[in-house]
């Protein structure tokens, strides 16, 4: 599913509240408004869910030193939260 951000306050309540007029959840209105709008684009529109249990996968670190365990800080070395999960997404899993 496509997520459309709104940063005009207003014009997102608008849209909220025509939704609700039609018994629809935001989102989906908004989705319904634009494969009307953008026919031939109506298969952009649709994305995948994906399921943590058939796309997901552990991932296992490493204990470098004698540090027990529930002191590992994960991801600790991530200061670019944006590149790394761009990063992850377009790469394959590492089992």
């Amino acid at each position: 599913m496509l997520t459309v951000k709104i940063k005009d306050k207003r014009l997102q309540e608008r849209i909220t509240e025509r939704a609700q007029r039609f018994g629809k959840n935001t989102q989906d209105y908004v989705n319904e408004l634009l494969a009307l709008v953008l026919p031939e684009t109506q298969d952009a529109l649709a994305v995948k869910r994906l399921k943590a249990e058939d796309d997901g996968y552990v991932m296992n670190f490493e204990v470098e030193n004698d540090n027990a365990i529930e002191d590992a800080t994960p991801f600790a070395e991530v200061i670019d939260t944006e590149s790394y999960t761009k990063e992850l997404r377009h790469s394959p899993p590492h089992y």
